[in-house]
């Protein structure tokens, strides 16, 4: 059952312009009306205002407004009407996503789970979802250049060492990657693979590319027959203080001996991370 507090929440969104109130919900609401309806008079029959508070409203709105909001038609077949610009149905457009962006913001308050110094990790929560099943929130440490590609270093508290992204230079230009910008990346389960904690991994600090080793813990494995879906919790790194837990999801072969509490290496290539950042 959802929420109480969430259920009776009201929202109320306002905009200023040049420090001058420019649209709240009520004059929202005049505009839709004219919109439907083509007609000040009528709008403001339907928004329950005056005839002369409606105009008032629409003059303090053209006084600041960037563009024109309404236009007016005379005379015709069927006489004379106000329709809204192309600026003004694209500002009731924008008013209902901000609606919807604050209640959605809203409601990760009441998620304790979604940690919100990170405008990132809190966006990410509400906005179109991947079908990659590991997503990790962290911030680049390193920018390397690989010719034509780029090698991302990437901080993630939750992981003892970074995680290293082999993306194009266009990708990293696109995404406006620079030291400490906060990025998501993105795994789909098969890229990752689980190797005996007994192989013989060799960090090697000239060869990034070899560095996505880290060790984990398996959680659960679920027996799907001809496939392994496996759940592993990361191990921490001893002098890192975070309370964070980070879990990872793959899948294996049926051949393929694992159990559960058993410690073992995963291991990502570079190249198989996407990574997402906000513009």
């Amino acid at each position: 059952m959802a929420d109480k507090s969430i259920l009776d929440s009201e929202i109320l969104l306002s905009i200023k312009l040049q420090q001058q109130l420019f649209v709240d919900p009520k004059r929202i609401r005049l505009l839709k009306e004219i919109h439907e309806c083509g007609s000040i008079n009528q709008a403001a029959k339907n928004a329950n205002v005056s005839y002369k508070s409606a105009w008032d409203h629409l003059q303090a709105m053209h006084d600041i407004s960037p563009k024109p909001l309404l236009t007016r038609n005379t005379g015709g077949k069927h006489g004379g009407g106000t329709q809204l610009t192309p600026y003004a149905e694209r500002l009731l457009q924008l008013y209902d996503l901000l609606e919807q962006t604050q209640e959605k913001a809203f409601q990760i308050l009441h998620d304790e789970s979604i940690p919100l110094n990170s405008l990132l990790s809190a966006t990410a929560r509400f906005s179109p979802q991947s079908s990659a099943r590991n997503q990790l929130f962290g911030k680049v440490k390193h920018i390397f250049d690989k010719q034509i590609n780029c090698l991302i270093e990437i901080e993630i508290p939750a992981l003892p060492k970074p995680l290293y992204a082999l993306i194009t230079k266009k990708s990293a230009v696109r995404l406006q990657l620079v030291l400490g910008k906060e990025v998501m990346a993105m795994i789909k389960a098969p890229w990752i693979k689980i190797l005996p904690q007994n192989t013989d991994v060799h960090f090697d600090k000239l060869k990034h590319e070899q560095q996505n080793y880290f060790p984990a813990q398996i959680t659960s494995v679920l027996d799907n027959g001809n496939i392994k879906e496996v759940t592993l919790r990361a191990e921490k790194e001893a002098n890192k203080s975070t309370e964070e837990e980070l879990e990872f999801c793959t899948t294996v072969t049926k051949e393929q001996n694992i159990a559960v509490s058993q410690s073992v290496w995963i291991h990502i290539e570079p190249e198989q991370i996407i990574l997402l950042a906000l513009q």
